[in-house]
């Protein structure tokens, strides 16, 4: 039988886990610990799986509160660590369950998706209002995994408290949903695009990046792909945009879409921003 999980060590020690339902969580193994960035949905059980990948001491972080990458956070006996903003999206996702799930149901029956589900799946059990504890994580931090380590960068964006993490060993930056293919920057928690942008770009400037990890691809990009994604943020208007209605909710924002051609793996750049940028 084929895992529910499955996982690409994408540099070593860096594992980029794969849950069905199209999302994906990262584990970084050091020496002496590891970090748990994210933890997808949580249908199915992520917390045995990464015991599979490592035996060392487990640290947690998640990149914003959202369903998608804190929705597996129960599973867990430690405390994550989450920017102070991101406790209120946690709990706006947690009450959404009753929206979220049966949209990612839809996309099943619909063929976009494999099987989101495990077959020991609860959805009773999983609709209900999971409380975790978290603990403020600050801007710059370092964890030390032994011989290696991950810094914490606030990118304010897809959520005001969206963060992303550097691994100074492998050169990668993992952003969550702020750099990617798509970009969702309209929800009413978004930050500014000109507070995203200008974050973005000082990230860039400041660190050595080679790869750019995105939660909702399964594969490293050049980091390229932060030129992309500037450029789209930063020239968006309504004169070069459609209307883009919110697919559980029904309200509108905007939509702009651009070509890239010199990315192995990406076509297009979509940002989806607010009717009043």
């Amino acid at each position: 039988m084929n895992p529910y999980y499955t996982h690409k060590e994408v540099c070593p020690g860096l594992f980029h886990i794969w849950e069905p339902a199209g999302v994906a969580c990262t584990l970084i193994a050091g020496n002496t610990a590891s970090l748990l960035i994210d933890t997808g949905y949580g249908f199915g059980n992520l917390a045995a799986y990464v015991k599979t990948l490592t035996n060392a001491p487990l640290q947690l972080i998640n990149t914003h509160g959202h369903l998608d990458h804190a929705g597996g956070n129960w599973q867990f006996t430690q405390a994550a660590w989450l920017h102070p903003f991101e406790k209120l999206v946690y709990d706006i996702y947690q009450d959404d369950k009753i929206t979220h799930v049966p949209y990612v149901e839809k996309k099943y029956t619909s063929g976009k998706i494999s099987n989101p589900f495990p077959p020991e799946f609860n959805k009773i059990s999983y609709m209900e209002h999971k409380s975790v504890i978290f603990q403020d994580v600050s801007d710059h931090q370092i964890f030390d995994l032994g011989g290696r380590k991950v810094e914490v960068l606030f990118l304010p964006g897809h959520t005001k408290g969206s963060l992303a993490l550097f691994d100074h060993q492998c050169k990668v930056l993992m952003t969550g949903d702020n750099v990617g293919p798509s970009l969702w920057i309209m929800f009413q928690q978004s930050a500014p695009i000109s507070t995203f942008a200008r974050r973005l770009a000082e990230i860039q400037s400041d660190y050595p990046i080679e790869h750019v990890l995105a939660s909702h691809n399964p594969n490293l990009y050049s980091p390229a792909i932060i030129d992309h994604v500037l450029h789209a943020v930063t020239t968006c208007s309504p004169e070069t945009s459609s209307i883009f209605v919110h697919p559980r909710h029904g309200y509108k924002a905007l939509h702009h879409k651009e070509l890239v051609e010199d990315i192995s793996g990406l076509k297009t750049i979509h940002v989806v921003f607010p009717l009043q940028k």
